[in-house]
């Protein structure tokens, strides 16, 4: 290897070892080189300057990651309380719940003195979500812990507006009346009117106790200004039409339509929410007044409803009825034209055609009367046959619907077996929609499970085979402290080339083969060692290569992923046809069951690839957030290269006594550099161990909370099955009861179309019948006048 000592200089100066030159010969690379004392004394110094930078790389590590200590379990759980705290804020309630409940679940945390107020997050992160059991759990234990007044007071509030809607009361009292001596005796009006409205839903008071709560719950409100003075005289004009006050209930609602001084006046309740209950303000008056018999007035509440309102359409269909209780059939038919014209989608749009056909029949417009009905007829008939043909479909359908819903693992929504023009009725039962809601609510549940319990098996298989990856910090400190070793090596390069001009020529002819043979073995590994990446620009490009090849793959697993589930919903599909179709088809059974078997176990190889698909995704997942080479890889191929230069620096040795003067002088400068970078390689050893130990513990650390999770989702997974389990059932059971009140809804639309039809045949049969009669009469009018007229004519011509 031949090379000039200014150029060794220079290279060692730059940290980097020279190349050597491709026209070089075995000879070359032993021949003496030419270099003065001055010269080789500069590239030992440019040596010693490489290895201070080492030594600076290395205290970095010491100070920033070997020696700082670990954070204790107190600072971790400020950490993510303020992480929470934060989360929570920002309103980013999924995140602030995860966070919370990990912090609530640690045993250590109990005693922390911000516990409490952690349950109140978690609880609170929980009702922001609607996920009201979750949220009654937890905000019940924090009611218990020692809270500040005013946190108190906000849990209070949210727990009586989460038994409301769960109609679970049980405690409420007692919370109440601790926030009222908090609040010296009189309760705050935001927590008194959450307190009167869940009063006010209550289903198991008798009906006298219901009207004496509620009414002593509502007047304080009703009778001070304020934001729910609005909300509390709405309610207390209700109470009184429970209990058949009409009087009553009239003064308070026109108590909310009124401009004047006896009007309710709003405080800080937002202009949308105020007007939504001047609407049913009006509405409710209207049907009182039009229930006293006071038309007019009625027709006034009802005119003032604004068209944007959603009300609109209902106030519209009260109009026509009002009219048509005051015989003023034209403006009744106007009314319902206006409804059908602006809102021809709405479930009142078939009563009010209708109506609007009888009044036709009444105004005598038989052909508009029958054209309207047969509309009616059209549009339900053939949904009333589909929804009776999906009723009929077997002697159970509650098993029936059981048994599809079992089988359909990614859905439970019930309301895709339903025809469109059913669905929109359907869907706004409160019942249906409930359930269906308590469904979706398990199936994610039931997902979230999966998730989690797959969540847990990849951190526990990313500990294992990521180690260091696994934890930024730690893989940085030793990335560093790999670096140092790395420049270490370089140095026992440098090393070993200043050896080789100093000594080579004092060697025999027999040790210059020897070392032209380890230096052979150094240069092969040497090229390996060059090719590893050594600046942050080399590692970007690498990742993004690496990433590059992750999501090409990737893309191909989510198509597949596709193609999969479009296979599921042919497969499901298919057996749908088999079972509905099975009377039509006549097929031989022992052949359909035999086409089942199959299908059966296509499904099931569909489901093993579903989950080995999940499981390459997932596997695609890790690998995408750890593409870096592994350190252990890096770490073997300079640990080789740091032996070949050992080997080599032990060819050279032999003619190092064979040198004098000077040249003893650099040669023991050498010797004390490669002390020095002896004693940092030991300290890096040292630093590998410390970050490995530390590695260690947090492995083990988070190993032990992901196993605990493991068994609470093990048992979370068996509670879910089971509520999945009896879900089905009930959605069964909801599904045909709806569906069944479907189909009679629709049946009673065509009938009363049907009806009407006969009535148009009938009224106009008796219009006919009138219409004869009439002119039968005139007919016999006008013959009895003519035989009067004509009585003397006749009488005398008898006479002649």
């Amino acid at each position: 290897m031949t090379a000039t000592l200014p150029a060794l200089a220079l290279a060692l100066s730059l940290g980097a070892a020279p190349a050597p030159s491709p026209a070089a010969k075995p000879g070359d690379a032993l021949a003496p080189l030419p270099a003065s004392l001055s010269t080789r004394a500069s590239a030992v110094e440019a040596v010693e300057a490489q290895l201070r930078t080492a030594e600076q790389g290395l205290r970095y590590v010491e100070a920033q990651f070997t020696e700082r200590p670990e954070p204790s379990s107190a600072d971790s759980q400020q950490k993510r309380f303020s992480e929470g705290e934060l989360y929570s804020l920002l309103g980013d309630w999924p995140a602030a719940s995860v966070l919370f409940y990990d912090l609530v679940s640690d045993p250590d945390f109990k005693s922390n003195p911000r516990y409490p107020e952690a349950v109140f997050y978690l609880a609170d992160a929980l009702y922001q979500q609607k996920n009201d059991i979750g949220a009654r759990v937890y905000l019940r234990d924090v009611l218990s812990l020692p809270l500040p007044p005013q946190r108190y007071k906000e849990a209070v509030s949210r727990y009586l507006a989460v038994a409301g809607r769960l109609q679970q009361f049980e405690g409420i009292d007692a919370y109440v009346e601790k926030v009222r001596q908090l609040s010296g005796g009189v309760l705050a009006p935001d927590i008194a009117y959450v307190h009167a409205r869940g009063t006010f839903k209550r289903a198991d008071l008798s009906p006298e106790e219901h009207q004496q709560r509620s009414r002593a719950l509502f007047a304080p409100l009703a009778q001070s200004p304020g934001r729910f003075r609005v909300q509390a005289v709405y309610h207390l004009g209700v109470l009184s039409v429970q209990a058949g006050d009409h009087p009553a209930a009239i003064a308070q609602f026109q108590r909310i339509v009124a401009t004047g001084p006896d009007a309710v006046v709003s405080t800080g309740l937002p202009e949308p929410e105020a007007q939504r209950f001047r609407e049913l303000a009006r509405l409710s008056l209207g049907r009182l007044l039009y229930e006293t018999g006071r038309y007019e007035e009625a027709l006034d509440q009802y005119s003032q409803v604004p068209r944007e309102s959603e009300r609109f359409p209902e106030s519209l269909l009260e109009v026509a009825w009002t009219y048509v209780r005051k015989q003023d059939f034209t403006q009744a038919k106007n009314a319902t034209d206006i409804l059908l014209l602006v809102a021809p989608q709405s479930q009142l749009a078939p009563e009010a055609q209708i109506l609007q056909g009888h009044l036709l029949q009444k105004l005598r417009q038989y052909e508009e009367a029958l054209e309207t009905y047969d509309g009616v007829a059209r549009a339900f008939a053939p949904a009333r046959d589909k929804v009776d043909a999906l009723l009929r479909v077997n002697q159970d359908p509650v098993a029936y619907f059981d048994n599809l819903l079992a089988r359909n693992e990614r859905s439970l929504d019930v309301s895709t077996l339903l025809p469109p023009l059913a669905l929109q009725y359907a869907s706004t039962q409160k019942e249906v929609a409930e359930a269906v809601r308590m469904v979706g609510d398990l199936d994610s549940g039931r997902q979230g499970a999966g998730e989690a319990k797959a969540i847990a098996e990849r951190i526990l298989e990313a500990l294992d085979a990521r180690g260091l990856e696994a934890f930024p910090e730690l893989q940085e400190g030793y990335t560093r402290a790999e670096a140092v070793d790395t420049a270490l090596t370089l140095v026992d390069q440098a090393l070993v080339q200043a050896e080789t001009g100093l000594v080579a020529e004092k060697l025999t002819p027999a040790e210059r083969e020897k070392l032209l043979v380890a230096q052979g073995e150094r240069e092969a590994q040497r090229r390996r060692f060059a090719s590893l990446p050594t600046t942050s620009h080399e590692l970007a490009a690498r990742r993004q290569r690496m990433q590059a090849r992750v999501d090409t793959v990737d893309r191909d697993a989510f198509r597949l992923g596709y193609e999969l589930q479009s296979l599921h919903a042919n497969a499901a599909a298919v057996r749908k046809w088999v079972e509905d179709t099975r009377e039509e088809r006549q097929a031989d059974p022992a052949e359909e069951r035999e086409f089942l078997v199959q299908l059966q176990a296509e499904i099931a190889t569909l489901r093993d690839l579903q989950t080995e698909l999940d499981r390459t995704r997932a596997r695609l997942a890790t690998e995408r957030q750890s593409t870096d080479t592994s350190l252990e890889g890096e770490s073997a191929i300079r640990a080789r290269y740091a032996i070949a230069l050992q080997q080599e620096h032990a060819m050279l040795h032999a003619g190092e006594a064979r040198l004098s003067g000077e040249d003893t002088r650099v040669l023991l400068r050498m010797h004390a550099v490669r002390s020095r970078a002896d004693v940092l390689r030991s300290r890096v050893a040292v630093a590998r161990v410390a970050l490995r130990a530390r590695l260690e513990h947090r492995l083990k650390s988070i190993r032990d909370k992901v196993r605990a999770e493991q068994a609470l989702l093990q048992g979370y997974e068996q509670e879910v099955a089971s509520a999945s389990g009896d879900a089905r059932n009930l959605v069964g059971r909801i599904a045909y009861e709806s569906f069944r009140r479907v189909r009679q809804q629709f049946y009673e639309l065509v009938l009363k179309a049907d009806t009407g039809t006969v009535d148009v045949a009938f009224s106009r049969t008796q219009d006919n019948a009138a219409t004869i009669q009439k002119i039968a009469k005139e007919k016999s009018d006008a013959l009895r006048a003519l035989d009067a007229e004509f009585r003397d004519v006749l009488s005398t011509e008898g006479g002649d």
